[in-house]
């Protein structure tokens, strides 16, 4: 076990022999699973933690309301659509906010059939376990993309054994369960994002025997492709609506 452990810590240094021995242990695809499983949920306990404590505490209807009103607030100062309102829409919206917030303090405060306490824990949890299947869902599916461009660019693996050796990239992600501290837990996040990309990377080297340079394209063509993709979606949505109405 602490064998395994030093070769995935040398891994996040981009040791290539790491990579090699981490490409050689069996099982490659199962070790890879248990491995984002593992590292997804050290990273959340904080986050699972103040979950637990927000959901289990009583229902602070004044803390609902502000933060409804502040809500429109922010719409109100960054929407161009809600500035300079004629009167008569400012006083409509008045009077919406004046109706949602009492509904949505009376829905919050709708007791359940079993105590707060426990419906709030296992809400928590089922959020807690989501962040896993999350983690497995993406792994699996943008992975299986950049194998379809690993193939274009002249690479080839094995799905399993390729997905097992970029399981590697969520090592760095332990950095997010620094993520609630005030101020310094953002950056530290997004720096555990971008090393984590980094590895992504080198772990797609060495299992395809791809270049550097090929191996960034590979990685970075199907987030490139799904975001034309999304463009295209919302410009044929824009000119649908433009049609219909």
């Amino acid at each position: 076990m602490s064998e395994m452990v030093n070769t995935l810590l040398r891994t996040v240094v981009l040791d290539d022999d790491a990579y090699q021995e981490w490409r050689e242990r069996p099982n490659l695809f199962l070790r890879g699973i248990i491995l984002i499983a593992i590292v997804t949920l050290v990273a959340g306990l904080i986050v699972f933690a103040v979950d637990v404590v927000n959901r289990v505490r009583p229902v602070d209807a004044g803390k609902i309301e502000e933060a409804i009103r502040n809500g429109f607030e922010m719409q109100a100062r960054f929407n161009p659509g809600m500035q300079n309102m004629p009167p008569e829409v400012q006083k409509q919206m008045d009077m919406i906010m004046e109706t949602v917030i009492p509904m949505v303090v009376d829905i919050s405060q709708i007791e359940a059939p079993l105590p707060r306490g426990i419906t709030g824990f296992f809400q928590a949890v089922g959020a807690y376990l989501t962040r896993v299947l999350s983690a497995l869902g993406g792994w699996l599916f943008y992975g299986a993309l950049v194998l379809i461009a690993v193939n274009l660019l002249g690479g080839s693996a094995r799905l399993p054994d390729f997905l097992g050796m970029t399981s590697v990239y969520v090592i760095p992600g332990l950095l997010a369960i620094l993520q609630p501290i005030p101020c310094v837990g953002g950056l530290l996040a997004l720096i555990g994002t971008i090393w984590s990309i980094v590895v992504y990377i080198k772990a797609v080297s060495v299992a395809t025997d791809l270049d550097a340079g090929r191996s960034v394209l590979a990685v970075l063509a199907p987030f490139i492709v799904l975001f034309l993709l999304g463009v295209l979606l919302a410009i044929l949505a824009v000119l649908w609506l433009a049609l219909v109405f």
